[in-house]
């Protein structure tokens, strides 16, 4: 194996743990390990280097948006308005990775594009809006015909899959394919994202639902090189999850 991959599989082993570590409030563990690649920082190729220093963005935009929603909490915000303002914080570790991506003057992302319209594409956008026709009636026969409500929760869900894609299957899927490869990316960003789910407390049948969705959108990004398909379906998925209550929102 050439060294250039072997340095890139170890620091997407370690991107994980890392995750897990800041997600499950083992910071000593997390700050020793921060510090150790910091260290190794010098012996990296460019690339590697590169992700390295993704990974601190990454987290230190996450300390910066868990600290600005903490100071935030002080104010007396709608509960609702205040779960969007939470939401759009996530703005700040993408602006924290897609600066220092840009300081090395690479490419953000492979999938920032618009759709490429074919007939397979328009029959997949087809499905999704019979799907969103579908789950809308749900929600109708669940609450009745409350506009407001559902226009709050498409807002929220929106905002939330938007966010999120951007992050994984924008930012990160495209930078652990610079230094590994497409299949071990999808394995890595997939584990990475339902890690990542642990930060709202542990539970083994979540975690794996996620890990199941990052391959999911993963794949979806993949295959029509954009992320626009995986954010309509975590968008639909999360308002299944509201009607099925296991989502709780205050709308």
């Amino acid at each position: 194996m050439r060294q250039s991959n072997f340095q890139g599989y170890f620091l997407s082993i370690l991107f994980i743990i890392l995750i897990y570590f800041f997600t499950r409030s083992y910071y000593s563990l997390f700050t020793w390990a921060i510090l150790g690649l910091f260290l190794l920082l010098a012996f990296l190729k460019e690339e590697n280097r590169l992700f390295a220093w993704v990974m601190i963005s990454f987290f230190c935009g996450n300390l910066i948006l868990f600290y600005t929603d903490k100071f935030i909490e002080g104010y007396h915000f709608i509960p609702f308005f205040r779960l969007l303002i939470n939401q759009v914080l996530f703005l700040i570790p993408i602006l924290s990775i897609g600066y220092v991506i840009k300081k090395f003057n690479k490419k953000i992302s492979f999938f920032f594009t618009k759709l490429d319209l074919n007939n397979s594409n328009k029959y997949f956008y087809t499905i999704l809006i019979l799907l969103f026709v579908g789950v809308t009636f749900l929600f109708i026969n669940k609450n009745g015909f409350d506009s407001n409500m559902f226009l709050s929760l498409l807002s929220f869900t929106l905002i939330h899959s938007f966010l999120q894609e951007v992050i994984w299957r924008g930012i990160l899927l495209t930078q652990l394919m610079n230094i590994t490869n497409e299949t071990s990316a999808i394995m890595f960003t997939s584990i990475a994202f339902a890690t990542n789910t642990t930060i709202f407390g542990f539970s083994t049948s979540v975690v794996l639902l996620y890990l199941f969705l990052g391959f999911i959108f993963a794949l979806l990004t993949i295959k029509y090189k954009s992320i626009l398909p995986s954010i309509f379906v975590y968008t639909l998925v999360l308002i299944l999850f509201y009607l099925y209550d296991w989502l709780q929102l205050p709308l």
